[in-house]
């Protein structure tokens, strides 16, 4: 009969940093943001006056405005449910919007076709990444190459060139430390970590202009967390802008030159990610404007 007693106990005296240290091996540390603050570049994304509907009808994004410049990373920090899903769908083409523009490096994307907007150089982490992100019967190296099966390193007369495949994807194996058997292990087969892995190796390689996070770590440990977040600082530095939406304020605020929340469709305030603070981000994020 199975008992609990069999079961390893963690001493209580032990933090989560020292429990992540047991499970990968190596001190874990959240990186934060250093330096000045990013975002010296032009406008890559302009959001301006978006309204967007939700899947029940009502507006989910109201008169909606926001941008973020080439270099900078502006957290979006918001309670689930405000408009986050309906802004980084209809950003990537993947809902309509009702009215207002998505200007990208000056080109209005608004309603375009994910294909469209994906050659015009969006990357995209979504937020369900088992059902958004990846293909969970393909392999990892098909995943890997999902969005570029018409290139032809990568296929020919419409077959595909399973080698090249796996060339690939052994090398974004090893830079990625995705944990797998092999490559053509089926994508779905693998952890929530390592899933999180195979996607961003696939938008980050594909050397986008600008990139979506959508909780990039939700669900992760902070072993997986750790290399998520040096990746998204490393992007930021070699110049990338970077939309984080995220419900970790911890998160938001270690990697965000500014933040912005987000309530019922509409930007409540921005803040410099120097001046926010856990107390002035929730009561944002509470409806309240002003303190």
């Amino acid at each position: 009969m199975f008992s609990t007693e069999t079961l390893p106990t963690i001493p209580a005296d032990h933090s989560l940093q020292d429990i992540a240290a047991l499970m990968t091996g190596h001190a874990v540390e959240l990186p934060r943001r250093e330096g000045a603050a990013g975002g010296g570049g032009e406008i890559a994304l302009d959001i301006r006056g978006l309204s967007v509907k939700s899947d029940r009808g009502f507006l989910a994004l109201d008169n909606f405005s926001l941008s973020v410049k080439s270099g900078e990373i502006m957290g979006l920090a918001g309670v689930s449910g405000n408009g986050q899903r309906e802004l980084a769908e209809a950003v990537n083409g993947l809902r309509k919007t009702e009215s207002g523009e998505i200007l990208f490096f000056g080109a209005d994307i608004a309603n375009k076709s994910p294909a469209f907007v994906i050659r015009a150089g969006m990357g995209y982490v979504p937020e369900e990444r088992n059902t958004e992100g990846i293909v969970p019967s393909f392999s990892i190296g098909e995943n890997i190459i999902l969005k570029d099966t018409g290139r032809g390193e990568y296929s020919r007369n419409g077959f595909l060139k399973q080698s090249h495949i796996n060339d690939k994807a052994e090398a974004l194996r090893e830079q990625f430390d995705i944990r797998c058997q092999n490559t053509q292990a089926a994508a779905g087969s693998l952890s929530g970590g390592n899933i999180q892995k195979v996607i961003l190796a696939r938008e980050l390689t594909r050397n986008p202009r600008f990139l979506v996070a959508v909780y990039p770590t939700r669900g992760l440990d902070m072993g997986a967390a750790e290399f998520i977040h040096k990746q998204l600082l490393a992007k930021r530095g070699e110049g990338y802008g970077i939309l984080l939406v995220s419900e970790e304020l911890e998160e938001i605020m270690n990697l965000s030159d500014r933040i912005a929340v987000i309530f019922k469709g509409r930007i409540q305030k921005i803040l410099s990610g120097g001046e926010a603070t856990l107390r002035k981000l929730g009561i944002l994020m509470a409806g309240v404007k002003d303190e």
